[in-house]
């Protein structure tokens, strides 16, 4: 049965917080990530998009947040190195392979965002796909010659 007369706005805030939740189901993170990785995950799903992750996604959301944790980390091992021991071949071999790893870390990520669709141009940019949708096709010129017989 339902209540005669105006609801309350008690009433009208319940319903509200209600409808709410349903509608902005977000993606969570797997228990098994570290704290860093998680932060990762959680900052990149809540900046897109409610709908726009779903459970397939997870994997490759799941590598993305490790590799950009390690990047992180490299980044740092890089920061704290010391110039006076790239005067040694040792340090010196110690710095190009953290530069390496650096690069290898930073090309990973980016192709998990491009794959992700992430990138300011998957976001911002109209690509030459997206203003042909809808756009009617015009007509083929072996079309016209068929057409014209």
């Amino acid at each position: 049965m339902t209540q005669k007369g105006r609801k309350s706005a008690a009433s009208l805030a319940v319903q509200a917080i209600g409808v709410s939740i349903g509608r902005d189901k977000r993606l969570e993170a797997p228990i098994h990530l570290s704290d860093a990785e998680r932060g990762v995950w959680v900052e990149l799903v809540n900046d897109q998009p409610a709908g726009s992750f779903t459970a397939t996604h997870g994997p490759m959301i799941e590598q993305y947040a490790r590799h950009i944790v390690q990047a992180r980390i490299i980044a740092d091992e890089l920061a704290n190195f010391d110039r006076a021991w790239m005067a040694d071949d040792d340090g010196l071999k110690r710095y190009d392979r953290l530069l390496a790893m650096a690069e290898r870390e930073g090309r990973a990520a980016s192709s998990l965002a491009t794959r992700l669709r992430i990138t300011r141009q998957a976001i911002d940019q109209q690509t030459v796909a997206r203003k042909l949708v809808g756009k009617p096709q015009s007509r083929k010129p072996w079309e016209l010659a068929l057409d014209a017989e």
